[in-house]
């Protein structure tokens, strides 16, 4: 008996998603592991159901699709956009997408597209990861998708004062919390806008607009005093291209 491919539909439009169900249930070779209707309950079921294919839509609320993709640890499943909109066409592909399904389309389309899915998934060939993020890493995030305490939530990059390393994990702290990203802190420091953080210490970047003042501290590193109270350390080897962002000059 041929294997069976999981997929999973993303759609913040309960018609499409249910056009789609129809759909796929009509095809053998897939099954239905279940849909979501925004970008954080797509991460959340993609991490739980890990399914072989994903059709995701790119407008959503929350995440856009290609943030939820960055959100999703290696390895990717495969990927097929589906959205109303054209103009996200070459960044899709350049994401490493199977296909991409311009709404409103037929069965004969998306069959086409399961066909390109189902021929790589039989290959034994999972998402293009490393496509996408290379072609992630020319635009800036707008937020974060961070561990809270109800589960995964979207935080927008104006909440944040620092990011700490933490091994694999990044530790936000947004004054009135402190929250875990699922990176490491060079990856953010790729991706996020360089005129609004930048690296003081080894493990640790700051928001510019957060500190309130430099003081003095010893061997010639500074500390830093955030608009919240809180503290962190300038590194010496940092000094100069942060009092640059700043504002101050070195």
């Amino acid at each position: 008996m041929a294997e069976l491919f999981r997929a999973l539909v993303v759609d913040d439009e309960a018609p499409a998603r249910s056009k789609l169900r129809r759909m796929l249930t009509a095809d053998a070779r897939f099954v239905w592991a279940g849909e979501a209707s925004d970008g954080l309950e797509a991460v959340a079921k993609t991490r739980s159901l890990r399914p072989d294919l994903l059709i995701l839509d790119i407008q959503m609320p929350g995440l856009t699709g290609f943030e939820v993709l960055a959100a999703l640890p290696s390895p990717l499943p495969q990927i097929i956009f589906s959205t109303a909109f054209d103009q996200y066409a070459l960044d899709a592909f350049e994401a490493s997408a199977v296909d991409y399904l311009l709404k409103p389309y037929d069965g004969e389309r998306l069959a086409r597209a399961l066909d390109r899915a189902a021929s790589l998934l039989a290959a034994g060939k999972a998402g293009g990861l490393k496509g996408l993020l290379g072609h992630l890493a020319h635009f800036p995030l707008e937020r974060l998708l961070v561990e809270g305490e109800r589960g995964l939530e979207a935080l927008p990059l104006k909440a944040v004062l620092r990011l700490e390393a933490d091994g694999k994990r990044v530790r936000v702290h947004t004054g009135a919390a402190v929250l875990e990203v699922r990176r490491a802190l060079k990856e953010l420091e790729a991706r996020l806008p360089p005129q609004r953080f930048t690296r003081v210490h080894r493990g640790t970047l700051v928001a510019l607009e957060a500190v309130q003042r430099l003081e003095p501290w010893d061997h010639g590193d500074g500390l830093l005093v955030l608009k919240d109270g809180s503290h962190c350390v300038l590194s010496r080897t940092y000094r100069a291209a942060f009092l640059e962002r700043w504002g101050a000059g070195a």
